[in-house]
C-alpha cells in the first residue's frame, strides 16, 4: 500500500490542510481511496460521517457503492448521493504511484429552495434506514447555498485535491526514489561481495528499473571489433555472441565515442537493423555506456527500452550512474581476470625456467620453449621454433600442432625474413605475421652470441589475444635467449678448454716418448671401447681428458683445476686406487675410476699379460668385459676424424691472443720473448721455433729460460697452462 511510504509529518500536513478547508467551507471532508478507506483522519464530527469510516457497516458499504458510480470523474463535481437534492463535492486525484484514483469527499451542500422540497419528499416517502436518517439530520443542520456559493466551494475542494496530490506525490517520490536507490545500490554491493555473474547483475537491475527491458555488454575482441558477451531480457537471446564493428549500427556508433550516448524513437531508424535482425522485435530507446580502463576501451554496456516511459529525472540520473558503476565492476572483473591469467602463466613460467637453466642441450631447451609457449596462451593451436643450425646452412624445426609441410614452408619464410635478411638485428620486440593460409602468428626473436639465431612463433586466434599474452611470451623468449647464450658460452668454453688441454698434452709428450705412446694408446682404447658399447661417448670424452691430464705435472694440474674439476677428481681417486693395489680389504671406487684404471693398465702391459691378471677395486664384470673387448678390438670398425671437430663459431686464436697479451703485460716479456711464447703455446719444438724465427736453438733455449723465470714456471706445460688461464679469465 502506498500509505506505507508516507512519512508521519507528511500525513500530518495533509490532515492540517484538510481541517483548514473544512473550517473555511463549513463542510465535513474525507480523503479516501477507491474503497472508501480514509488516508488521514476525517475532518467531520457528525454521526453520519462517523458511519462512513467504520471498518464494517451497512451504511459505509451502501454509501461507497453510490460513490463508485462517479469513478470516471476527472475534475471536481457536485453529485447527488442517497437523497435527491443532497449534494456532495467529489474531487478525484491520482495516487502518488499513478496506479489508482483517490477522492476528496466534502458535504453536505443544500442549494437554495432545495430544503423545503426535500422535507416534502421525506414526509411522503419516509426514511427506511438509519443511514438516511442520519444524513437527513445533517441536511436539516445545513444552510442553503446559492449557485454561486456552491461553485466557490466546488473550486475550493478541487484546490484541496490538487494540493493533497502534490504533497503526497512529493512524499512518495522522495521515499520511492530513496528506496529504489537503496535497492539499486544493493545490486552493486551484492555483486562485489558475492562475485555474482554479470548476467545476474543485469537481471537484478532490470527488475528494479522501469526503463530497462534488455541489458547487455559487448566486449572488445580485436581492434575495431566487438562481440556481445552478456545479454539479459525477454526476446534478447538472439543478441548473444553477435558481433559488430565500429561504426556499424547504434552499437558501432557508440564504440566510436568515449562518452555515453542515447537515442529515442528508433524503431524506424536504419541503424536499428542490427537489433531487428537478431530478434529484438520491439524497442523505443537505446542507451550506451563505454567501459574503459585508462585509455583502453574494454567494451560497451547498452540498455534497450521497448516502450516510452516517463521516469523520474533523479531516479534516471542515478540509474545512469549505477550503470557506469556496473561498467566499472565489469572492468575490474576483466582486469582481475587478466591478472589472474598472467599469474597462472607466470607460475609455470618460473617453474620451467629452473628446468631450462639446468638443461645444457640446445635441442632440449627448444622443446621446452615450444611446450611452454603453448601453455601460456589460452587458446593455442600450434607453436614452432625455427633455429639456425651450427654450420648456418640449415635450420632446425621444433613444433607442436603443425603439419610437417606447413612447418617447413613457414621455416623457410622465417629464415628468409629474419635469419638471412636481418641476422644482426637484436630487437627484443614481437612481430605479428599472417601465413598464406590466414593463420595469425606472433613471433619473437631468439637472440644470442651476437645475432638472431632463431624465432619462437605461436599461432593465435585474434590480435586481442596477442595483446594479452605478448608480454609473458616476450619474457619466455628473452629467458630462452639468455639460457641459450649461457649454453653457447659453456660449449665454447668447453671447446676452448679442450684445445688448451690438447696443446698442453702435446707439449708434455715432448721428451716422454714411451709415456706419450702409452697415453695415446689409452686415448684410442677409450674411443674404441665407446664404439664397442662398453661406455658412452660422454664417458669416453671425460676419461680421455683425464688421461691427458695424467701426463701433466702437479703445477699444471693446479692451473687447470677450475676448468677440469671432474676429471681431476677422477685422477685423484685413481691415485687412491693405485695406493691400495695389493692390499686386502673391501674398496669402493666410482665407475669412471674403475674404467680409467683398467684402460691405463692394459695400455701399460701387453694384452696377453694384462688379460691374465685382475685389479684391486675393479669389478670383475667390468674387467672381464674390457678383456673381451681387447680380444676383439682389432675387428672393431674404426672412424677417422676428417676435421678438427671445432664449430665455425669457435675462434681459439682470440683466446690465445688474450692470454699471451695478459702474460706479456703481467710479466714484462720482450717482443722476441712474446714471439717465442706464441710458438710454445702452439706446441712447436725448439728446432721449429729456431727455424721460424731465424735464430739458433741455443738462443731459443735462452729465451725459454728467461720466459720461465719471469713467469715463475719450470717447464713448457706450466707456461701453457698459465697462458690458458689468462686467456679464459
Amino acid at each position: 500500500m502506498i500509505e506505507k511510504s508516507w512519512a508521519m509529518d507528511v500525513k500530518k500536513t495533509v490532515e492540517e490542510i484538510q481541517h483548514t478547508y473544512a473550517e473555511f467551507t463549513n463542510l465535513s471532508i474525507l480523503i479516501v481511496d477507491s474503497e472508501g478507506r480514509p488516508l488521514v483522519k476525517p475532518s467531520a464530527y457528525h454521526p453520519f460521517f462517523k458511519k462512513l469510516v467504520e471498518a464494517d457497516g451497512d451504511t459505509r458499504e451502501r454509501f461507497w457503492q453510490e460513490v463508485r458510480h462517479y469513478a470516471g470523474l476527472t475534475r471536481p463535481a457536485l453529485c447527488d448521493l442517497w437523497l435527491p437534492g443532497v449534494k456532495f463535492i467529489i474531487a478525484p486525484f491520482q495516487s502518488p504511484a499513478r496506479d489508482a484514483v483517490y477522492y476528496v469527499l466534502a458535504g453536505v451542500l443544500i442549494q437554495s429552495g432545495t430544503k423545503d422540497l426535500l422535507e416534502e419528499e421525506v414526509a411522503g416517502s419516509g426514511l427506511y434506514d438509519e443511514g438516511r436518517k442520519l444524513l437527513y439530520d445533517l441536511v436539516l443542520e445545513a444552510e442553503e447555498l446559492s449557485d454561486e456559493e456552491a461553485e466557490v466551494w466546488r473550486e475550493k475542494i478541487g484546490k484541496l485535491a490538487e494540493t493533497a496530490e502534490r504533497i503526497l506525490r512529493s512524499a512518495y517520490r522522495e521515499t520511492y526514489v530513496r528506496d529504489r536507490i537503496a535497492d539499486l545500490r544493493g545490486i552493486l554491493s551484492t555483486a562485489r561481495k558475492e562475485r555474482i555473474s554479470v548476467g545476474d547483475t543485469f537481471e537484478q537491475f532490470m527488475a528494479l528499473s522501469s526503463a530497462a527491458d534488455v541489458m547487455g555488454y559487448a566486449q572488445k575482441i580485436a581492434p575495431g571489433e566487438y562481440r556481445i558477451a552478456q545479454v539479459a531480457g525477454e526476446g534478447a537471446s538472439g543478441l548473444q555472441d553477435a558481433e559488430f564493428r565500429e561504426g556499424e549500427g547504434f552499437l558501432g556508433q557508440a564504440a566510436l565515442s568515449d562518452n555515453p550516448m542515447q537515442w529515442t524513437d528508433i524503431q524506424r531508424d536504419p541503424r536499428a537493423f542490427f537489433l531487428k535482425q537478431r530478434g529484438v522485435g520491439e524497442f523505443y530507446g537505446l542507451r550506451c555506456f563505454p567501459v574503459r580502463v585508462g585509455g583502453e576501451q574494454l567494451g560497451i554496456l547498452f540498455i534497450v527500452s521497448k516502450k516510452k516511459v516517463q521516469t523520474d529525472a533523479l531516479l534516471r540520473e542515478f540509474e545512469d550512474t549505477l550503470i557506469v558503476l556496473v561498467g566499472e565492476y565489469i572492468a575490474s572483473g576483466t582486469i582481475e581476470a587478466r591478472m589472474e591469467r598472467q599469474i597462472q602463466r607466470l607460475r609455470p613460467l618460473m617453474e620451467v625456467t629452473r628446468f631450462m637453466i639446468s638443461a645444457q642441450n640446445t635441442q632440449r631447451i627448444m622443446f621446452m620453449l615450444v611446450d611452454m609457449s603453448l601453455s601460456l596462451v589460452w587458446n593455442p593451436s600450434s607453436a614452432i621454433i625455427v633455429h639456425e643450425s651450427s654450420n648456418g646452412q640449415k635450420v632446425q624445426i621444433v613444433s607442436r600442432g603443425i603439419a610437417n609441410d606447413f612447418a617447413e614452408q613457414y621455416a623457410r619464410d622465417v629464415a628468409k625474413r629474419v635469419l638471412r635478411e636481418s641476422p644482426n638485428s637484436h630487437s627484443v620486440g614481437f612481430e605479428l605475421s599472417q601465413t598464406e593460409e590466414g593463420q595469425l602468428m606472433i613471433e619473437y626473436p631468439i637472440v644470442y652470441a651476437g645475432k638472431t639465431r632463431g624465432v619462437l612463433a605461436v599461432s593465435l586466434g585474434s590480435e586481442q589475444e596477442a595483446e594479452e599474452c605478448r608480454e609473458v611470451l616476450l619474457a619466455l623468449a628473452t629467458m630462452g635467449s639468455i639460457i641459450l647464450q649461457s649454453v653457447h658460452d659453456q660449449q665454447q668454453l668447453g671447446l676452448q678448454n679442450e684445445r688448451f688441454l690438447r696443446l698442453m698434452y702435446a707439449s708434455a709428450k715432448l721428451g716422454e716418448d714411451d709415456q706419450g705412446k702409452k697415453k695415446d694408446l689409452s686415448l684410442r682404447l677409450l674411443d674404441e671401447y665407446a664404439r664397442y658399447g662398453g661406455i658412452t661417448t660422454e664417458e669416453s670424452v671425460l676419461l680421455q681428458r683425464a688421461t691427458m691430464l695424467s701426463l701433466l705435472n702437479d703445477t699444471a694440474k693446479r692451473e687447470l683445476s677450475e676448468a677440469f674439476a671432474e676429471e681431476l677428481a677422477v685422477l685423484k681417486e685413481h691415485q687412491a686406487m693405485l695406493d691400495t693395489e695389493g692390499q686386502t680389504g673391501t674398496f669402493s671406487f666410482s665407475r669412471y675410476t674403475q674404467i680409467l684404471r683398467t684402460v691405463l693398465y692394459f695400455a701399460e702391459l701387453d694384452e696377453e699379460t694384462a688379460s691374465r691378471l685382475h685389479l684391486t677395486g675393479v669389478s670383475p664384470e667390468l674387467f672381464n668385459h674390457f678383456r673381451k673387448f681387447m680380444a676383439v678390438r682389432h675387428t672393431v670398425q674404426s672412424e677417422v676424424v676428417l676435421s678438427d671437430g671445432h664449430t665455425a663459431a669457435f675462434n681459439p686464436a682470440e683466446a690465445e691472443e688474450r692470454g699471451i697479451d695478459a702474460i706479456v703485460k703481467e710479466f714484462g716479456l720482450s717482443k722476441r720473448e712474446k714471439e717465442v711464447l706464441e710458438l710454445v703455446v702452439r706446441a712447436s719444438s725448439n728446432k721449429d721455433i729456431a727455424a721460424k724465427l731465424f735464430i739458433s736453438e741455443h738462443t731459443v733455449k735462452n729465451h725459454l729460460t728467461n720466459i720461465f723465470n719471469k713467469m715463475s714456471v719450470s717447464d713448457r706445460a706450466q707456461a701453457i697452462a698459465r697462458v690458458f688461464n689468462r686467456g679464459i679469465g
